[in-house]
């Protein structure tokens, strides 16, 4: 007899169970896909050129298992608090603790194992489609095969059971604690009391509203603020804790938002006697308080968890587009060499079926240089610096700009006028120069005065001598005393990237060499020394004397490759732990929203007997989950989104249409949560 009773118990339960069920066998389903790609050798070993591909899965395999544990533990809770009387009747009915708690974790054991049964099969069917996308946005030239792997098999029934053995510790505890009184204690007298609501409640709600304003100022003008920040502190570490701080603004404001300010709205709404006693409105509205009241911090955690999973979004693709940035400024064509290996390279080109599209020869001149830096948080103060410099002639350097577009425009007016095109890949293009910097020394009594410096790169540093380029008049180039040398810049087409470097890679393995050695040293405003060409016989025995070499080529697949499999991966784990985050969170309003069906249906078929028209009911039901659910879904993108527009600002050269289409997704997702929460709700109301 006991058993039909818990039974029939749970069958009434199964709306609530069905979601939790669709939820966690989806979770099951991506942990095992994650899983049984790090045993897919065909693609690990393809992968592992560029990056280790097993532990950013098992990274987003961690970060699935942690939200869904956060979910299991969370819905438990809510189940246990919702069935508090009917434990309370089993308890009358004579039965002890330690057997109620054992039927509540066989039904919690037989739920989560058939989850975790039916997470398993669709992992298995659907692994391969998983795998198909990895391959796309790795852009991965491989067939992706179908197979079974019993080692991730393995790997989820171990976690998953941990998981359901924490739920069985959280069961004992809450089931255990719980006295017969307690259970039989009406909870909705004390949510009664957050229904008054002080004029304190306005402001706080009004506050509120200002921190997240003030988060989504700061985050539309970061660059301003945060330059015009250091510019007065030269605090240099803002840059870490500003985002931070947008992050607090809008956590604590979200936090008050649902606390006081949306109770604050309601309660104004319902004194609004023209809009309030038309259409069941004051009966919704204060019905909508009194769930407010109890699910506040859920709403306001929901909130703030999407808005994050949206964000990192955002930021893969930001990481990704920096990544490319660096690699499009040092490797701005396909390849860089020597001129005497440059003979055998076009040859390679010929022999797989490329074409030169473009070829220049760029002469450099290496040559000595001293310079005062400046010291970092100290004004005025500099040190002196005795480096390599390369130069280029302004001739030269405009014809790169032939095959380099992005270089900025270069116009020497003076003879000893110079530009800097230095080794920070900073975002800015341009920075601004000290007094210190603008004089550069060169041997033989010339100095050189710089007008601008970029934050900018003319191809790889590796092959070439000096810190930092300088370009310089046609004149000065042929005055300066150094050491002069040519690069090759070429572009390709017709030819198969992939199967080329191989054979590129054999051929002409990258190597250093080309040494020199120089001593230089600054006396009485003038630099002295001798720079020249250094064999491998030549043994310096001045302690005094640098010898410095450089890479003889570098091509610019190997490298654009490497951004494409990181990008691609990174975004790909960021993309389904969004989605899981979102069938959790949605998933969680809507079994609370079915839960409060159940307590409200006596409530509603009143309503109904005493003549109120069915449309009417109808409408209140929507409007009262449209409370729950469209403010947390329009904080949730609006954090997102004021996130990803933050990160265009930083990341100018990124595509972020993947970021603002998980916004989307979100609205989507919540949205049909509502109208399915909204539909079962009516059901359930009208049985």
């Amino acid at each position: 007899m006991l058993f039909k009773i818990i039974w029939r118990s749970f069958l009434r339960q199964t709306r609530n169970y069905v979601v939790y069920f669709l939820s966690m066998t989806t979770a099951v389903m991506i942990f095992y896909s994650f899983s049984a790609m790090t045993y897919d050798q065909p693609l690990t070993l393809r992968a592992r050129q560029d990056i280790q591909i097993e532990g950013v899965l098992t990274l987003g395999n961690v970060f699935v298992a942690m939200v869904v544990l956060f979910f299991m533990l969370g819905a438990n809770q809510f189940f246990i608090q919702q069935r508090q009387k009917e434990i309370g009747l089993y308890q009358l009915f004579g039965l002890r603790k330690s057997r109620i708690i054992f039927q509540f974790l066989i039904e919690g054991v037989v739920l989560n194992v058939f989850s975790l049964l039916v997470g398993i099969i669709m992992g298995i069917v659907f692994s391969k489609f998983f795998a198909m996308i990895l391959i796309k946005a790795m852009d991965l030239n491989i067939e992706s095969r179908f197979f079974i792997s019993w080692a991730s098999v393995l790997t989820t029934v171990v976690m998953f059971f941990v998981a359901i053995s924490l739920i069985s510790l959280q069961n004992m505890w809450l089931i255990w604690q719980k006295q017969l009184i307690d259970l039989f204690q009406p909870k909705r007298v004390i949510a009664s009391r957050h229904l008054t609501v002080r004029w304190s409640a306005y402001l706080i709600g009004i506050f509120s509203v200002l921190l997240i304003s003030i988060g989504y100022y700061i985050a539309v003008n970061f660059v301003d603020v945060l330059n015009s920040y250091i510019q007065q502190t030269e605090d240099f570490s803002s840059v870490l804790w500003v985002p931070l701080f947008i992050f607090s603004l809008c956590v604590f404001g979200t936090y008050l938002f649902f606390a006081y300010g949306i109770q604050a709205l309601l309660d104004g709404s319902t004194k609004w006697r023209a809009f309030s006693y038309r259409q069941l409105r004051f009966f919704t509205l204060n019905h909508t308080r009194h769930l407010l009241s109890k699910s506040w911090r859920t709403l306001s955690l929901i909130s703030v968890i999407v808005g994050i999973a949206i964000s990192l979004i955002g930021g893969a693709i930001g990481i990704f587009a920096m990544s490319y940035r660096y690699t499009d400024l040092s490797q701005p064509v396909d390849f860089q060499i020597t001129v005497e290996e440059s003979t055998r390279l076009e040859e390679l080109l010929q022999q797989n079926g490329g074409e030169i599209t473009q070829k220049t020869i760029v002469p450099l001149k290496v040559v000595g240089t001293h310079s005062l830096r400046p010291i970092q948080f100290l004004d005025e103060e500099t040190y002196e610096e005795i480096a390599l410099f390369d130069l280029i002639s302004e001739q030269s350097y405009n014809e790169i700009r032939t095959m380099i577009p992005h270089l900025p425009a270069v116009n020497l007016d003076k003879t000893d006028e110079a530009v800097m095109i230095d080794l920070n890949t900073a975002m800015l293009n341009k920075r601004l120069l000290t007094k210190a910097e603008q004089k550069i020394t060169l041997p033989n009594g010339i100095n050189v005065h710089l007008s601008e410096r970029y934050s900018n790169l003319i191809g790889d540093s590796l092959l070439r001598y000096g810190s930092n380029l300088l370009v310089v008049t046609d004149n000065l180039y042929q005055q300066a005393e150094g050491i002069d040398y040519q690069l090759v810049y070429l572009n390709a087409t017709g030819y198969d990237e992939e199967q080329f470097q191989k054979t590129y890679v054999s051929q002409l393995p990258t190597d250093w060499g080309n040494d020199i050695s120089y001593q230089y040293e600054y006396t009485n405003g003038q630099l002295k020394g001798d720079i020249q060409r250094a064999t491998d016989d030549d043994i310096s025995e001045d302690s005094e004397g640098q010898r410095v070499s450089r890479l003889n080529q570098t091509s610019r697949y190997p490298n654009v490759r490497a951004d494409r499999r990181q990008g691609g991966i990174f975004l790909y784990v960021t993309l389904f732990v969004g989605m899981i985050v979102l069938i959790t969170t949605a998933s969680t309003l809507m079994v609370r929203q079915f839960f409060e069906a159940g307590r409200e249906k006596q409530n509603y078929q009143l309503l109904q007997q005493i003549g109120l028209p069915k449309k009417a009911l109808h409408r209140a039901v929507y409007q009262q989950n449209a409370w729950i659910f469209f403010p947390t879904m329009l904080l949730a993108t609006s954090h997102g989104s004021f996130a990803i527009y933050m990160l265009t600002k930083l990341v100018q050269d990124a595509n972020y249409w993947v970021a603002y289409l998980f916004c989307f997704i979100t609205i989507f997702i919540f949205t049909s949560a509502y109208f399915l929460t909204t539909n079962f709700y009516l059901r359930i109301v009208e049985e």
